[in-house]
């Protein structure tokens, strides 16, 4: 069995190595990449943004060892039809220890996630997803849109 609960500075290594794994699986880190700047400035972000509540985490654990975790950002836009405060949130990081798959985590963290949003004035959830996690979000209800387009500015 498993326990979720919102994670803090001290779970910051768990959730450094955790987003290192998932951005590896997702190849956004190649090969034998040197990782270290991305972690040093994983650590600054979360560091300053979970103690002001810009940014928000959630934990599984099992035998106190963090298995699996999801991240939650707010954006404050414009109000809209349909979102008159304009609150957004973005599911992000979201990432399980492959030997711990398939056994209802993702989905455990995920509710959560979503429960925490529904109490705050945020009216539209969503996220970017791999087709590995696709179905998990289809089952709670998440659909696919392509309104979205994108350039990188570096």
């Amino acid at each position: 069995m498993f326990n979720l609960r919102q994670a803090n500075l001290q779970d910051l290594e768990a959730l450094i190595q955790l987003r290192l794994e998932l951005l590896r699986e997702a190849g956004d880190i190649k090969g034998d990449s040197d990782t270290a700047n991305l972690a040093e400035a994983t650590r600054k972000y979360l560091s300053e943004k979970m103690p002001s509540g810009e940014f928000f985490a959630w934990v599984a654990e099992v035998d106190n060892q963090i298995v699996a975790t999801g991240g939650l950002v707010f954006f404050q836009r414009p109000p809209y039809n349909g979102n008159l405060s304009g609150l957004e949130a973005y599911i992000m990081n979201v990432y399980t220890i492959p030997i711990w798959r398939g056994q209802g985590i993702a989905t455990a963290l995920l509710k959560e996630i979503i429960s925490f949003v529904r109490t705050t004035d945020a009216k539209r959830l969503w996220l970017h997803t791999t087709e590995d996690g696709k179905h998990i979000y289809d089952q709670l209800g998440f659909v696919s849109t392509s309104k979205e387009m994108e350039i990188l500015c570096y």
